[in-house]
């Protein structure tokens, strides 16, 4: 028996847009301690690592360990008929085969969502040491790599001294974001050494999805290494990304 209810259904709709920018479909994975989910995106250039721990939830049950699969594209339309002001409770039965979604408001509204059987992966987190750790608001990276689609389908992430630096240069010209603590939205930077990444903007972009959640962003990066980018929720737990860089040899 598993029974979740979320005291704010847009957060949890915000959430399920987060998993959806990257993941086609996949496993959450609830016990006692609270709901997890960890995949890649079909070409397997970014992942997404989920946790929300039961102290999120305003009631959390969980008898045994469950595997819910579900298609997130279908997920999402359900979650957008939810009203601002709605509760969302999540239930799975013991032995069944369907997620219940129920908007409790003015009125309560139950969906019923088929279960996919399609397996756990196990993947494991990227064991990186990171040279570069980064806080900042999560608009100013959002208005930079704005501003390096104008121009490019990639962008160099680099940081040294108290400066980190999205720049961008292709056919259509170039550009060059540098963020500050001076600004206010470069919050913290720890460095080892300076280091830069080249990333593609594409999946970037689907990344800052989560920023709707969260008002910051941690980056954490090495040179020529996989990108970290960590959301914290407002209820608790969080949303981290994995994204593979591109050689610019290539």
């Amino acid at each position: 028996m598993f029974k979740a209810v979320f005291p704010d259904s847009k957060i949890w709709k915000d959430i399920i847009e987060s998993i959806c920018a990257l993941v086609e479909e996949g496993v959450f994975v609830a016990n006692s301690d609270g709901i997890k989910l960890r995949a890649m995106d079909p070409s397997r250039i970014a992942m997404i690592d989920l946790d929300i721990p039961k102290s999120a939830f305003e009631y959390y049950e969980c008898t045994k360990e469950e595997f819910i699969g579900v298609n997130f594209d279908d997920f999402k339309k359900i979650m957008k008929r939810a009203s601002s002001s709605d509760k969302l409770e999540l239930e799975k039965g013991e032995n069944e085969a369907r997620l219940k979604i129920k908007f409790k408001g003015k009125f309560t509204r139950t969906f019923s969502m088929p279960l996919l059987d399609i397996g756990k992966e196990e993947l494991s987190i990227p064991n990186i040491t990171f040279s570069a750790t980064v806080k900042l608001l999560a608009s100013a990276l959002e208005d930079a790599i704005k501003d390096a689609e104008v121009v490019s389908d990639f962008a160099k992430i680099s940081a040294e001294d108290e400066i980190l630096r999205i720049s961008a240069s292709g056919d259509r010209g170039e550009v060059e974001v540098e963020i500050t603590k001076d600004s206010g939205e470069l919050l913290s930077i720890e460095l080892k050494e300076s280091v830069h990444a080249l990333y593609t903007l594409s999946y970037l972009k689907k990344m800052m999805s989560a920023a709707d959640l969260s008002d910051v962003c941690i980056l954490m990066f090495s040179t020529d290494m996989p990108l970290r980018m960590d959301f914290g929720l407002l209820t608790g737990g969080k949303i981290t990304y994995y994204l593979a860089p591109r050689m610019e040899a290539e």
